[in-house]
């Protein structure tokens, strides 16, 4: 998945947007709204992936596997 590809996700039974931002590597930690650190852990075959949430506009971390392909979002 490359910079700027619209993506998609489950997140609490619902289905979330965004764009990615970014490929992490292995390895990738991110502050939460709250303020606290998220750190995630992917492998060579599944990547984590940095992505710009569409609803919250805050960095989200996936890996790979987690994501489908996006259409773009409408213009509004």
């Amino acid at each position: 998945m490359k910079k700027g590809s619209r993506v998609s996700w489950v997140y609490q039974g619902k289905r979330t947007f965004g764009v990615v931002t970014g490929s992490g590597g292995k390895r990738a930690s991110v502050k939460g709204p709250s303020g606290g650190t998220v750190t995630r852990v992917g492998t060579d075959d599944d990547p984590i992936i940095r992505i710009k949430s569409d609803v919250t506009g805050n960095t989200v971390l996936k890996q790979r596997s987690e994501l489908s392909s996006a259409k773009k979002a409408k213009k509004k």
